[in-house]
């Protein structure tokens, strides 16, 4: 796991991840075609699973003391398990009229692209 985390393909493919997340998350309207909202929808989970299995991979491979170590593993964290709380909620259905704390949940996995700016230096001069 250790080989995996610090591998550059897998940070390539995990900024990747984050690039699309926040493409899709910017494409979000209303009203919004039921179809686009169902790609949406899958997409999103696809991502959250996959940002769950990076926080896996780096905490077996890093061990719990080196991955707490790093500041942007302890926020990536919380990013993911808002993410988790936000798909168990709407497995469960729970219902909290209107969406809107859902949509605020779903408006914190924007600040991931924060993550972007580590290792993109043109990006992080940007910002």
């Amino acid at each position: 796991m250790y080989k995996i985390c610090t591998e550059n393909a897998f940070n390539i493919f995990i900024t990747g991840c984050i690039i699309l997340n926040t493409i899709l998350l910017a494409m979000d309207k209303y009203p919004i075609k039921p179809s686009e909202s169902h790609f949406q929808h899958t997409m999103n989970n696809i991502l959250s699973w996959i940002f769950f299995g990076e926080m896996i991979i780096k905490l077996v491979g890093l061990g719990l003391k080196d991955y707490a170590d790093d500041s942007f593993n302890l926020f990536d964290c919380a990013v993911v398990m808002i993410s988790l709380i936000e798909n168990l909620i709407e497995w469960v259905g729970i219902d909290f009229g209107g969406g809107g704390a859902i949509s605020a949940l779903r408006a914190i996995r924007l600040l991931r692209v924060f993550k972007l700016a580590r290792s993109w230096t043109s990006f992080r001069e940007l910002l």
